[in-house]
């Protein structure tokens, strides 16, 4: 005689066991108000951390006088899942309905070849531990987040020292910067 056992399984894991998220601390996850820093005499706006439904910080804005001056904002991202998480893709996207990653555009009275010079200095990175990404999609290995491990991320506005001046003011806008985490590397 022959017996024949037929045997599967399915397994289905839960999606929000994978699950990492902003915070302003780095010891307890926080959303919150995160303020910018300075550097000579230049200002910033406080952004905004929120977890609640996919993790973003918004508000982010430097104010500039001058070549010379820089933001940084430093928040942390915080492995709240059940599995080690890996940092894949650091992505700039273009501005909304723009063909270009930064926009500038002339204030009243402003020239527009001067403002196009100036904001070629203007640009923007994101530091996620110990390696800085800057421009368009960076292709990242090897870099994981443990579990409900924290990790610091600054992005850093920056109007470098050897750039050109505007006679007026300009508006920079940035397209949205995307940190990708998986599961695997």
């Amino acid at each position: 005689n022959e017996l024949t056992i037929n045997s599967n399984a399915t397994v289905s894991p839960n999606a929000s066991d994978f699950d990492v998220n902003f915070s302003t601390s780095n010891t307890s996850e926080q959303d919150g108000t995160v303020s910018g820093v300075g550097t000579n005499s230049a200002t910033a706006e406080n952004a905004t951390i929120d977890n609640s439904n996919s993790p973003t910080i918004t508000g982010l804005k430097a104010n500039f006088t001058e070549p010379g001056q820089k933001v940084t904002y430093s928040f942390y991202a915080h492995n709240a899942g059940k599995y080690v998480a890996y940092l894949n893709n650091v992505t700039y996207a273009n501005v909304s309905g723009k063909t270009a990653t930064k926009e500038c555009t002339a204030g009243v009275n402003t020239d527009a070849t001067m403002v196009e010079a100036a904001c070629n200095g203007i640009s923007v990175s994101v530091k996620v531990g110990s390696e800085t990404y800057t421009g368009s999609m960076n292709s990242i290995a090897k870099h994981s987040l443990g579990l409900d491990a924290y990790e610091e991320v600054v992005v850093t506005i920056e109007y470098a020292s050897d750039a050109s001046r505007a006679d007026g003011d300009f508006e920079v806008v940035f397209g949205n910067i995307t940190l990708t985490y998986d599961s695997v590397d």
